[in-house]
């Protein structure tokens, strides 16, 4: 099996960024392209008083741009070795991760996890295993190996 096509989300979280290191990894071996990914969904990066005083709009600019911008250093740091693109959607993580993998005709995801267990795996569910359940392509999930010691 050729892969042609590696769909690489990314939240710039550390178990975004080991799963950002495989995807390149993949990608060269195979001379596929990487795709990669970021969803805004929710704010991040904001005081409280600068989401009052900016519009809904305003916000999901920043947080484009911020997007976009850390992106950019990603892809700086692999200096061209491997085809790339870039891509900044909006909506729920899991179901955009889903359909970007369909538009662009992903051989395979490459994502990270957060790794979390009990209650608040429960409360707050995991993009990894809804991506898992739902993608028409395989999916490698790669842990987030900084977790705490003891931990499963």
């Amino acid at each position: 099996m050729k892969i042609k096509k590696i769909l690489c989300p990314t939240d710039f979280s550390e178990a975004s960024k080991k799963a950002f290191e495989y995807a390149i990894f993949l990608a060269s071996s195979q001379h596929a392209e990487l795709v990669l990914l970021h969803i805004v969904d929710q704010l991040h990066g904001f005081e409280a008083y600068e989401i009052l005083a900016l519009t809904p709009q305003e916000i999901s600019q920043r947080m484009e741009k911020h997007a976009y911008e850390n992106m950019s250093d990603l892809v700086d740091q692999i200096k061209g070795s491997i085809a790339i693109e870039t891509a900044v959607e909006h909506g729920k993580p899991s179901v955009q991760i889903v359909e970007k993998a369909r538009e662009v005709k992903a051989d395979i995801i490459v994502m990270g996890s957060h790794g979390r267990t009990g209650l608040s795996h429960v409360l707050i569910g995991s993009v990894a295993e809804r991506v898992v359940r739902h993608a028409s392509c395989p999916v490698l999930v790669v842990r987030d190996m900084y977790q705490q010691p003891g931990t499963p």
